[in-house]
Parts: C-alpha cells; structure tokens; sequence
C-alpha cells in the first residue's frame, strides 16, 4: 500500500515539494492522479492538496504558491505555530497553514531569487525570512514532514514508512600553494605573477611561514586522517587551485595523502558566464591532482548568488554541491538537513544538482569560548538527530592544525566528531 496525492492540478512545484517530503524525508512511495473518480476508488492511502477536501481522505489545503509559474514579489502572511511563526496561514485542514508552500518557499531559496533580481548585494541571514520567523536554526521541513507522517500515522495506523538514520559528514577545504619554478624565466614570470595577480598565493603563503600562522597542508592532512581512523565515516575534502599554471603546484604528497578520500573542487562559483573558464580550468587541475575522479562536487563559501551560481556550477558538469549554508551564520539556510535536487524557479523544473546544506562553519565558532563552541555544535547535532538527517559542517584545514591560534577549534572539532558519534 502507498499514498496517493490528488490535486487538480499537478504543477512541477508540488510535484517537487511532495516528492522530496514523502519519498527523501519521509522513505515512502507516491502516486500522484488529477483524477478525482480515480482517487476516490483508490484503496491506498489518499491525502489530497487543494480549496476543499473530496471525502474523508486527509486533507492539507492550499494556497496560490506552489500553483504559480511566475516568480513574484511576495510578502507572506504568518500565524504562530508553537514558539514560531509559519507562513501561508490557512484553515479547515489537517495543519494551519500550507506546509508544502512554506516548504517550497524556503528550499527553492525563493526570497533569494527575488533578492537579486532587485539588488546585487549579497543575501544576508539576517535578512531572511527564517530569521524573522525563528525558524533558521531548525531543520524545520524535516521536522514538519514528521508531524505530517504523525497525522497519517494517527488515521492510518498500519500504514509503514522507511526509516532514515542520522549522518554526519564534515567538509574540510584548503588552497593548494604554489612554488618557485625552476629556471630563471620561470621565476621571473612567477614572481611578476606573485606581484601582480591575487591569485597566486606564494608571497601570502610565504608571508604566513614566516610569522609562524601558516600550515603544512600534508602534515595537518595526515593529522585529520589519523582522527577518523576509528570513525565510521571519512571527511570529504574540498580544493581550491590558485591561477597559475600547474607546474607551479606541488601535487605528488598531497595526491598520495588524499588516495581513496572524497575530492571536490573548492570556490566554483562564478557570478557571471565569462568566469566559466574558471571553474574547468578548476576541474582540470582537480582531476590531475586525483585522475581516478568520476563523481564532480564543488563548495562555494564565498558570496552564493541564485540562479548563476547553481546554474554555472551544473554546466560545468558538477553533479553534488556543498555551499548552502551561510559561512557567518549558523543555521538551516534551506530549512532542511536532507540532501534534495536544486529546483531552478527560472526554468520551473528540477535539476540533476543535488544539494547538500551545512548548518555551521569554523569560522562561526572561533570567535565562541570553547564551551559556547561546543554547545553550539551540540544544538546543531541534536537537531540534526531528532529528523535523522545528516549533520554537514564546514572546516578550513589550517583550524585543524596543532598551531597554538587554532587549538580551540581542533579540540571543538574532535568533540563534534566524537558527539555525532561516527
């Protein structure tokens, strides 16, 4: 036996939305049917979405989003729902107010789009709708698809969904670090491009050797392989290559030591089409590094813009990506702890990028004491737990390290690692 959904109309918004509550949240089959005489014959469990119910299936009612193909400007109304408020109020059904609309509304990053189509300024936590609501650090769609499988568990009590189980994948990225070329030529082309051209990291590098803050990226790397050798799971590593040619980047130890790790490429995103060639030429230099490279993931912790970013990434040829979070910000940028397809409102269709949101960053907890840190870490993980999601973190290599500025965050680090309990 399995759900079927009625609806009058089956537009590719709620065909989306449903499809990820019920079959990735929630592990359950879906039938979808416009046909009423076909629903109300039908011996599965029925739930249907619109103005009135047909009989005595459950019934969620709905409001205009999710029947819309435009992307407009909208401001929507709240009620209170326990400690928060939730948006696209509604009555006479099984939860006052649309659950599938808010949803959609906050892992399509709908404010986002209709943000940047008004300005080019970055989009800030602060300035979310989840933040207005108290709803940016739950995993709150999550936690909604489990009060919706509680409402047809109550009706329907024999009726039995899959279990998900808790996951914990901590991301950890790092730039790789040019050297001097041999040969006089090649240095003095090298050293005009350390001058000239932001990209190339050497003199930074050298410049953090010599007061003591930079890091040995093979020697910390071997460091955080020696940390999951009892874990279950392994961290999943993200680079990012400076501008410069490839002879410049020393790559033989850091291939060794990433042999069988989970690669991707670091900072992808670029804001405008003529950026593209950054990203290949990124790719490129990724698949030298590790040449057994099949499955393509990116982290972008730098500005996210929607849809260019996302769009840029997924014609590149990348087919998972790391960047939706907010690298200052704790919290659920997408309102969900499940990996879910990137739904381009542009376009009105789902996209082959899978999506994976992080809910914190080092660079949120270092300015924390170290037991606000972990406290921190420690909401994040439990609410994490509570909708067996998977649990997503972001590290720079360097907060790993043993250098005395960093010991906090390697020592918070190992606590999260033993806390999630991989």
């Amino acid at each position: 036996m399995q759900l079927i959904i009625f609806s009058n109309i089956l537009t590719p918004r709620i065909k989306y939305i449903f499809n990820f509550i019920f079959k990735d949240i929630l592990k359950t089959e879906i039938e979808f049917t416009g046909n009423s005489q076909y629903f109300l014959q039908s011996e599965n469990i029925k739930i249907s979405y619109g103005d009135e119910p047909l009989g005595e299936e459950l019934f969620f009612k709905s409001t205009p989003l999710l029947f819309s193909n435009k992307l407009e400007n909208i401001k929507p109304k709240t009620v209170s729902f326990g400690e928060y408020q939730v948006p696209f109020p509604v009555d006479r059904s099984a939860l006052p107010f649309d659950v599938f609309a808010a949803s959609f509304f906050m892992i399509s990053r709908y404010e986002e789009y209709v943000h940047q189509q008004n300005t080019e300024e970055a989009f800030k936590a602060s300035k979310s709708y989840q933040h207005k609501w108290r709803l940016l650090n739950k995993p709150v769609i999550d936690e909604w698809a489990l009060m919706v499988k509680s409402i047809i568990m109550k009706k329907y009590p024999n009726f039995k969904f899959q279990e998900k189980k808790f996951q914990h994948q901590p991301t950890i990225h790092f730039n790789m670090l040019t050297h001097l070329p041999e040969g006089f030529l090649n240095r003095a082309k090298f050293i005009f491009s350390a001058v000239f051209k932001k990209e190339n990291n050497y003199l930074n590098a050298k410049f953090d050797r010599l007061t003591g803050i930079g890091i040995n990226n093979e020697q910390v790397l071997d460091q955080v392989e020696e940390m999951f050798t009892s874990k279950k799971s392994n961290a999943l590593y993200f680079v990012g290559f400076p501008d410069v040619s490839m002879d410049y980047i020393r790559t033989d130890r850091i291939s060794k030591t990433l042999n069988n790790q989970s690669l991707g490429l670091l900072r992808p995103c670029a804001s405008n089409n003529q950026k593209m060639t950054e990203i290949k030429e990124g790719l490129m230099k990724l698949k030298k590094v590790y040449p057994n490279l099949i499955k393509l993931t990116s982290q972008q912790l730098d500005v996210l813009k929607f849809p260019i970013c996302y769009l840029n990434i997924l014609n590149s040829g990348i087919t998972a990506d790391y960047s939706m979070g907010y690298e200052n910000v704790t919290g659920f940028r997408a309102g969900t702890c499940t990996p879910f397809n990137w739904y381009d409102l542009q376009l009105e269709k789902v996209t082959p990028l899978v999506v994976n949101s992080y809910c914190l960053t080092d660079h949120t907890l270092q300015f924390l004491t170290r037991e606000a840190a972990i406290k921190e870490i420690h909401q994040c993980i439990d609410a994490v737990k509570v909708v067996n999601g998977t649990f997503y973190s972001s590290w720079n290599l360097k907060s790993l390290s043993d250098h005395p500025k960093y010991r906090k965050l390697k020592s918070v680090f190992k606590e999260m690692l033993h806390y999630a309990g991989n």
